[in-house]
């Protein structure tokens, strides 16, 4: 940049003292050429500045003689060569630069020619005075532009180390606190990365309840299946440990392998549930959306439970208008609307009624089963989607408390929400919540 710049410089220079040369030529040839000699030489004797501050030199040449003799201007000793090889625009500007120490150009005169000489690059000085100003001025703005990409690079770069930093961190702590041992809103506060920094918290989010998710069903293999295992075992030690006769082992030995059979059973099904809500949770199973009539999927589910609800007498209700469309995973939303009519009809006494209901305003489209049983007491509402938890009233129905939990893992994979009001002796409302833009 700085050698380009010399260049320019350099270039500019000398076609100014080319441009100025020619100029005062063609004014001296005129006194020259419409005056006389005389004229000439008092011209340049009486204001003599113009040539000395441009250090311009005048030589007179006969016409007969080679030497030539300085007559006034600037102060500058003879040339050693003839001035007619140091003429202007006969060479490259390069060359006349760096291998002519002359500038010259002639005036004719009646019995001789003057010359007009000046050093190549008179006015260098000027040039490296011109050149050490440019220098420093770009010098400066390099600090300047330098300091500038160091603090954008900085403030650019700085949010990543802080997330590697965060992530080594991370890598060694526990399974069951890695989202709070890495935390990358704590260390993005001033908003860098910002859409970085949520996408993770969100995939740490879904890894600390599909680990959670693991645990739980870890803990419930550990727990609840010990139950039926235990029976197993005490029913297979009672029929071969006790003395009795052929036909009492017989019998004994067929209603142990009964007993067997019925808790292998319960234990299946709980294994089953467990498996299928862990792979919600992780998910394994990924949802089909497509757009689905709301009513005809409500009267299918209804359809598979009039025979029970008839049995005891409950009123099964759908309130949906023909054609509502909603964009979901019908399968999928089956599974989940099965699972709470089940328990609205397992928990709602004769004569009850149990209502399916579709409604959608400016917020959200909801799916509704409502029922008018025993309720839920108001410090359960949050616990009844845990595994595995039963209320006391619900102890003495069938079930392993899993068919909430794996509703709540269906619906969060079909990206809803289900949530429950309630209240003791009146009855629950559970609600499927799905986007408004999701009715179509």
């Amino acid at each position: 940049m700085q050698i380009t710049i010399a260049v320019m410089l350099l270039y500019g220079s000398y076609r100014n003292d080319v441009k100025l040369l020619s100029s005062m030529q063609a004014e001296y040839q005129r006194i020259i050429t419409f005056n006389d000699d005389k004229k000439f030489l008092h011209v340049i004797t009486s204001n003599p500045q113009r040539l000395e501050e441009n250090q311009i030199a005048i030589f007179w040449q006969a016409d007969n003689q080679e030497e030539a003799k300085r007559i006034g201007g600037f102060d500058l000793l003879a040339p050693t060569r003839p001035l007619n090889t140091y003429l202007a625009n006969e060479r490259s500007w390069i060359t006349q630069v760096t291998s002519v120490p002359y500038i010259s150009l002639p005036m004719q005169a009646k019995t001789g020619t003057y010359w007009m000489v000046q050093p190549t690059l008179a006015h260098f000085p000027t040039v490296f005075s011109e050149w050490t100003r440019i220098g420093m001025a770009l010098t400066l703005l390099a600090f300047v532009c330098a300091g500038f990409v160091w603090k954008l690079i900085h403030s650019t770069l700085a949010p990543l180390f802080s997330l590697a930093h965060q992530l080594d961190e991370a890598s060694t702590a526990s399974l069951d606190t890695l989202y709070i041992a890495f935390n990358v809103s704590e260390g993005n506060k001033s908003g860098q990365l910002s859409a970085m920094s949520q996408s993770i918290n969100k995939l740490l989010t879904r890894l600390s309840m599909v680990i959670e998710s693991m645990e739980n069903t870890l803990h419930a293999i550990a727990h609840d299946l010990r139950t039926p295992l235990s029976r197993i075992r005490l029913s297979a030690e009672s029929a071969l440990i006790g003395s009795k006769s052929q036909t009492e082992s017989e019998a004994a030995l067929k209603s142990a392998l009964t007993d067997c059979l019925e808790s292998s059973e319960i234990a299946n099904q709980m294994l089953t549930t467990l498996m299928k809500i862990n792979d919600e949770a992780a998910g394994r199973s990924m949802p089909s959306f497509h757009s689905i009539d709301v009513k005809d999927t409500l009267e299918k589910v209804v359809e598979w439970y009039e025979e029970a609800a008839e049995e005891k007498s409950i009123t099964l209700i759908i309130d949906c208008q023909k054609g509502q469309q909603l964009v979901s995973d019908e399968s999928k939303l089956i599974q989940v609307l099965v699972n709470l009519l089940d328990n609205a009809i397992k928990f709602t006494p004769e004569d009850g009624t149990v209502v399916l209901a579709y409604e959608v305003d400016a917020k959200s489209a909801r799916i509704t089963v409502s029922d008018t049983g025993m309720g839920i007491a108001e410090e359960h509402q949050t616990l009844i989607f845990s595994r595995l938890f039963r209320t006391e009233q619900s102890r003495s129905t069938e079930g392993y408390g899993l068919g909430l939990s794996l509703a709540k893992a269906i619906t969060t994979t079909i990206r809803g929400e289900l949530s429950v009001t309630s209240e003791l002796g009146k009855g629950s409302i559970f609600t499927l919540r799905f986007p408004q833009k999701r009715a179509a």
